[in-house]
């Protein structure tokens, strides 16, 4: 029964994206303000494009293991692929935090594919991205990826996240300021 329940989901959600009632979050689009964020790891550079104005471009530490891409909870890599900004939060151990919607739909077949995450959990994970909202992170997965800073520490010359980008508290409160829900956020090794 529960089997037959999830493939109904599942159908049921690739049928209306198919006919075009629900859009996936595509990473490609411009979020409203016309921001898009572009991380280049092996670059160790994120860069903020914005309509009308220069493109800025800030260092930034990466997991600790940050070549290749995300593949499961606690790997300490920082994910490839195109995602978007989910969550904000203002304050956070870091002292502001940009959530980033890890893991995508690209990331939740692969794992489904692999056997590493359920049908239920892929449909889960499915409908927060098509919702533009926060996926679910307690899957084998992992999740609550994102941009945050330095949290009154010093500049390190290493990476040493968890799998999150961090910048200078100065650069995440620029950021913070000039970022919405939904800006689309591309991370390129």
């Amino acid at each position: 029964m529960r089997w037959t329940v999830c493939g109904c989901v599942c159908a049921g959600l690739i049928a209306a994206v198919v006919v075009g009632h629900i859009r996936p979050a595509s990473g490609r689009e411009s979020s409203g303000d016309g921001a898009v964020i572009q991380v280049w790891k092996s670059r160790h550079e994120l860069v903020l494009e914005q309509q009308g104005h220069a493109p800025r471009a800030f260092r930034v530490a990466l997991g600790t293991n940050p070549t290749g891409d995300k593949l499961s909870r606690g790997d300490n890599r920082t994910p490839n692929g195109q995602y978007y900004i989910c969550e904000k939060r203002p304050s956070s151990r870091f002292r502001r935090f940009l959530g980033i919607s890890y893991p995508n739909i690209e990331d939740a077949d692969k794992a489904f594919e692999s056997k590493v995450i359920t049908a239920e959990e892929w449909v889960d994970i499915f409908a927060a991205n098509v919702r533009l909202s926060v996926p679910p992170f307690r899957t084998a997965l992992g999740g609550q990826v994102g941009i945050h800073g330095y949290g009154g520490r010093s500049a390190l010359p290493f990476d040493w996240t968890k799998g999150c980008i961090a910048v200078s508290d100065q650069d995440i409160d620029y950021l913070y300021d000039r970022v919405s829900i939904g800006t689309p956020v591309i991370i390129n090794e």
